[in-house]
């Protein structure tokens, strides 16, 4: 079986450790998608929490985590690994104390760094051959009313990959 980014690994067995690798691969590329949106279109995608935190712990999941797996099945070439651990780079070299600003949702729009972010995901994608994907966000929410307003209790979000 090759890899189609439009299947929905979940429903395969993942035990199974190429169906797993490619579920993996099929996240990366939502994660790589978000990343290359702009800042309106990551906070409709993330929803509620803290946007820039959530997108860079994707990444870390899809592509720092599990870059082994994707190398057991030849899921990238060297230049798009390459690009892949320039971005891995950049969100470590900000991580922690190191560049706050960064990490404020509140600046997500106009931080010139998180336009760097975009451009590198976009990049990726195109040497990836996935930049005619997109996301079909389908999004559960349920609220309670409290003595403060209403609270979120509960999120649920399912994100496919469709063509353009």
């Amino acid at each position: 079986m090759e890899f189609d980014p439009l299947l929905d690994y979940s429903h395969t067995d993942l035990g199974n450790e190429k169906n797993l690798a490619y579920w993996n691969f099929c996240e990366l590329i939502k994660t790589l998608i978000t990343l290359s949106s702009n800042a309106e279109k990551q906070d409709e995608i993330v929803g509620y929490g803290a946007v820039c935190d959530e997108m860079a712990i994707d990444f870390e999941s899809y592509f720092t985590l599990t870059v082994d797996l994707y190398r057991n099945f030849n899921l990238l070439t060297n230049l798009q690994l390459e690009k892949l651990e320039e971005l891995d780079l950049f969100f470590d070299n900000r991580s922690g104390d190191k560049s706050p600003d960064f990490w404020d949702d509140f600046l997500l729009e106009t931080n010139h760094e998180w336009e760097l972010v975009r451009n590198m995901a976009k990049d990726i994608l195109k040497l990836l051959e996935m930049e005619d994907l997109q996301l079909e966000i389908e999004r559960e929410e349920k609220f309670e009313e409290t003595n403060k307003g209403r609270k979120l209790i509960m999120q649920c979000t399912k994100i496919r990959l469709i063509k353009k």
